[in-house]
């Protein structure tokens, strides 16, 4: 499997390390915890860390702030990107379902209300786990009657919370953090199916690198995925870009429409379309 190659020097860790004899007190003590146990830093509430530190929570958005970041969930997604690149022991951390749910969660919400506007009256699917594909089988329309298939346990949730469709699981080992099925179980519940469109979530998208996620093994299973329909759309808001790739999923040129809400003018969409990717654009949400 195919990762995200040598550390970059910008990479958040980096930056934490650098900008530390800048820093106040409070700030630096954060920093501190960043680098000193970023694992715990990832997976404590907000409330825990703050406690910890004797701190409060607008200080611990203002640190996140300081690097670009909105607030505590992207700026440890970043983190836990950041981690994965360095020389560790052990694997990689993934970013908690609860911070991958509340970035930029409005415009995830109309790029899967707009996917929804691209299937066919006929087409059966079948989608990705994610928080944004958990919007999309919300935003799914009662009719008409769908055959759906999903990896995610939300996903399966909501689609089925329409009253009308007809939903299966792919079988396989549940992932507790992504609450998402993982495993051979996967692959063998797709060889004898066929798909009209998948919709497919990304942790990063970039124009040269293709499309890349935080775990090898979810990689892999997306990929099966996508050879199992017809189709592959692509759901992912303007955080998933210019991040440090992981594990690749396939290159631009494997994917038929992205569904985002990047700015018109940005060059990534324009070098995307050269690929091939038919790009569908929706509103950038104001801050």
């Amino acid at each position: 499997m195919e990762n995200g190659g040598a550390q970059q020097e910008d990479d958040l860790i980096s930056r934490i390390r650098e900008s530390q004899p800048t820093l106040t007190t409070k700030m630096a003590a954060i920093a501190d915890l960043c680098l000193a146990d970023t694992e715990r830093f990832i997976r404590n509430t907000s409330r825990e860390i703050c406690a910890e530190l004797n701190t409060s929570e607008p200080t611990l958005i203002r640190f996140c702030r300081q690097f670009g970041h909105a607030g505590l969930s992207d700026f440890r997604i970043d983190l836990a990107l950041s981690l994965a690149k360095q020389p560790r022991p052990h694997g990689f951390v993934e970013p908690l379902t609860v911070d991958r749910r509340r970035v930029n969660m409005e415009a995830k919400k109309s790029i899967a209300e707009r996917a929804t506007t691209l299937i066919g009256s006929g087409d059966t699917l079948l989608i990705d786990n994610g928080s944004t594909a958990e919007f999309f089988a919300s935003a799914l329309p009662t009719d008409p009657k769908r055959i759906i298939m999903t990896n995610g346990l939300v996903v399966a949730q909501n689609a089925l919370a329409n009253g009308t469709h007809d939903v299966m699981l792919t079988g396989g080992r549940i992932r507790p953090n992504a609450l998402s099925l993982t495993g051979r179980m996967v692959e063998g519940s797709l060889g004898a199916m066929r798909f009209d469109t998948f919709v497919m979530g990304a942790d990063t998208v970039d124009p040269n690198g293709g499309f890349s996620t935080f775990r090898e093994d979810e990689a892999h299973i997306t990929r099966a995925m996508m050879q199992a329909a017809a189709r592959t759309i692509v759901l992912a808001d303007r955080t998933k870009f210019k991040k440090p790739a992981l594990h690749r999923i396939c290159g631009c040129d494997a994917v038929d429409v992205l569904v985002t809400d990047l700015d018109p003018n940005d060059p990534a969409l324009a070098a995307l379309a050269e690929q091939g990717v038919e790009i569908v654009l929706v509103p950038p949400q104001s801050p």
